[in-house]
């Protein structure tokens, strides 16, 4: 079980608020952090008009975020996650990955993406310099939902065309909308967290107003997700909802019903067979069985990654090795981890993952010593997870500075507070009912009218 301990404090704590729990440096930290996505090395060089001063100065945050998190962690330090902590176990991935980047064929590139991904992990841990680290780690949590959001939306409006057109699908024609900014795989991701996140809250909120909200926004991420036609993206949707089924009973009891309804309606519509044409033809996106089995050129990108990781087994390349070394995607965050730290660094990436997991078992099964607000957004953390893990296969996630890797730092980070609050806790025992002198009176008093 993680434990954390506290240090001597050498600053005034900041008071929370019912709107800022988490201290201010670290919400600028992380919204910089958000600012830096979808810009790159590329960006840093004398720019000529306004579109490229502000792509410079959002390609240049993180050289300012990892000075100033490390400032704000050694000045203020007041909770130390052991090393078996999965936001540990990637920060000692990173440093390695940062130290493979002599062996890169681009050490500067390599170097850039490093100083991105230390400084995500860094501005994450500001948000626990706080007596009390649960709140702040849950608006850290809860920031990110609603970055998602925001960032969906904007993708949304901008592809409407394609997303809400008359078209057979959105896959393919969203990347010339977006004008190459975001593939269809990438939107899709952008609308599932929000659609997972709004579901869980839609089950567990008792106000109308919230409630059809929350089920619009997951109708509209849903759809966005169906019309990308991104297979990986869907599979871990499908997983992640069935995951929420298994862990909440509230889910259970009210989502199961409307899913054996939109199952016995599909039948009664269409006939087995029929139906399993349509989802067979949905997957396929129009590909022959060639580039089918070949996961769209993936199987190609997976043996070229074991090859470059047979030349680099120990120590990899450096972040974006990828990139720099066989030219395309990955598209398997584990064989970038390889690429990125070798066997070295690979080790601990991989233990990120099951401790994530371990973590989040543990502490479900003390859900019951947590707040209530703190059991949905538990729900909604191991929901996301569970998405984010599937996708781990066919795509990259956490292996190098992406949106993947933001999300799933925020959901370490507050697993971690969390664990840690509940060791400190002393565990509530229910005082027996004769131990209570009024509870004994009305019992005689029961009695006597009996």
């Amino acid at each position: 079980m993680i434990q954390g301990r506290i240090a001597p404090f050498r600053s005034i704590p900041i008071r929370p608020s019912r709107l800022l729990y988490a201290p201010v440096p670290a919400l600028l930290l992380w919204l910089c952090l958000w600012l830096n996505l979808n810009t790159g090395m590329w960006n840093i060089q004398p720019p000529s008009d306004a579109g490229e001063w502000q792509l410079l100065v959002r390609a240049v945050l993180p050289f300012a975020v990892l000075p100033v998190a490390g400032f704000l962690l050694l000045r203020r330090r007041k909770i130390r996650f052991p090393g078996s902590a999965p936001s540990r176990l990637l920060m000692a991935y990173g440093c390695i990955a940062t130290l493979a980047a002599i062996f890169s064929p681009e050490p500067l590139w390599s170097l850039y993406w490093s100083i991105a991904f230390l400084a995500t992990i860094l501005a994450a841990w500001t948000f626990v310099d706080q007596r009390d680290p649960v709140e702040s780690a849950r608006q850290l949590l809860q920031v990110t939902w609603v970055a998602t959001f925001i960032v969906a939306a904007i993708l949304a409006y901008q592809a409407r065309n394609s997303v809400f057109g008359a078209g057979a699908t959105a896959y393919g024609a969203v990347e010339i909308e977006l004008a190459g900014l975001s593939r269809s795989s990438g939107v899709a991701r952008w609308a599932a967290v929000p659609g997972l996140v709004c579901l869980v809250r839609a089950y567990h909120t008792r106000r109308p107003m919230l409630i059809a909200f929350f089920l619009g926004v997951a109708a509209v991420s849903f759809f966005m997700v169906y019309r990308m036609q991104s297979r990986g993206a869907l599979f871990g949707s499908v997983a992640a909802l069935l995951f929420a089924l298994l862990v909440s009973s509230r889910m259970r009891r009210y989502a199961l019903p409307f899913a054996a309804i939109a199952l016995v309606a599909i039948v009664l519509l269409d006939s087995p067979a029929v139906v399993s044409d349509q989802v067979a033809t949905y997957l396929a996106r129009g590909q022959n069985r060639e580039e089918f089995i070949s996961m769209t050129g993936r199987t190609r990108a997976y043996q070229e990654s074991l090859e470059a990781i047979r030349d680099a087994p120990i120590f990899g390349r450096g972040q974006w090795a990828d990139r720099l070394v066989i030219h395309e995607h990955s598209h398997n965050s584990y064989l970038q981890a390889l690429l990125n730290g070798g066997v070295i660094g690979g080790i601990p990436y991989f233990a990120s993952w099951i401790a994530g997991w371990i973590l989040f078992f543990r502490i479900q099964k003390k859900k019951d010593r947590l707040s209530p607000e703190d059991r949905i957004c538990l729900l909604e953390a191991g929901t996301v997870m569970m998405f984010f893990t599937v996708r781990s296969i066919p795509e990259t996630t956490t292996a190098s500075f992406a949106v993947d890797l933001l999300v799933m730092v925020a959901v370490y980070v507050y697993l971690e507070a969390l664990a840690i609050s509940i060791a400190r806790r002393p565990l509530r025992r229910p005082m027996p009912i004769l131990a209570n002198p009024f509870a004994r009176k009305e019992v005689a008093r029961l009695r006597s009218a009996g």
